[in-house]
């Protein structure tokens, strides 16, 4: 199974995705990013984040070079080994901050998937772009990259939020951490209770937000 995780900075990606991991299980679960930072255009991509982002075209073919990258060596991978993998961030990132509206991200999209593998669930996180900076501002002492700045954001949101599809799900991130992954687990059974790994997962989850309404009641 291959779950994708995306919104904006400060959405919560990195804690949902650990979340996630932590209850579908360790030994079951690979957790990865975009861009990888194991893969020359990853490394790249994360300098130009801090120093200065790179011309468009350039900073498109990065992306989509890192990302045959990232499927081939980590993802393909790990799914043939049964693995779960859960990516922070994936194709729908360079939709949010290369295209400028929905309908150009729409025909980004279609240019695209053909050289993809498609997530079996994305997790979009939206989250008004005051909380996901203030997060940021607060998690890393002010320091914004070039892709934390108000217009980006704004219009990387649009984006996130006109995502559509079967595989979409769709999750409000401006609340707690446990609100958010109560959520996702929610599509998780409701998409693939039959798997042995979310079967088991779900379980945990349950008694875990059981637990928790019994401390607190």
């Amino acid at each position: 199974m291959f779950i994708a995780i995306d919104g904006i900075d400060g959405a919560g990606k990195t804690t949902l995705g650990k979340r996630l991991a932590e209850m579908l299980g360790a030994n079951d679960v690979v957790l990865t990013k975009e861009p990888t930072d194991n893969s020359k255009w990853g490394q790249r991509l994360r300098k130009a984040a801090v120093e200065g982002r790179l011309p468009p075209d350039q900073e498109l073919e990065y992306f989509r070079q890192d990302r045959q990258h990232h499927i081939c060596n980590t993802i393909s991978p790990a799914l043939e080994k049964g693995k779960i993998v859960i990516s922070d961030r994936y194709v729908d990132s360079t939709l949010a901050f290369q295209a400028q509206n929905p309908n150009e991200a729409n025909k980004l999209f279609e240019n695209l998937v053909g050289e993809i593998l498609v997530p079996d669930v994305t997790f979009i996180l939206l989250c008004p772009v005051e909380i996901g900076l203030d997060r940021v501002r607060k998690r890393d002492n002010d320091n914004l990259t070039q892709f934390e700045k108000v217009d980006v954001l704004n219009r990387a949101e649009k984006i996130y939020a006109s995502r559509k599809g079967e595989n979409y799900a769709l999750i409000d991130a401006s609340i707690s951490v446990e609100e958010t992954l109560g959520q996702a687990i929610n599509v998780l059974k409701i998409k693939f209770s039959s798997n042995e790994i979310i079967k088991r997962a779900i379980s945990r989850c349950d008694d875990v937000f059981a637990n928790e309404a019994r401390a607190i009641y």
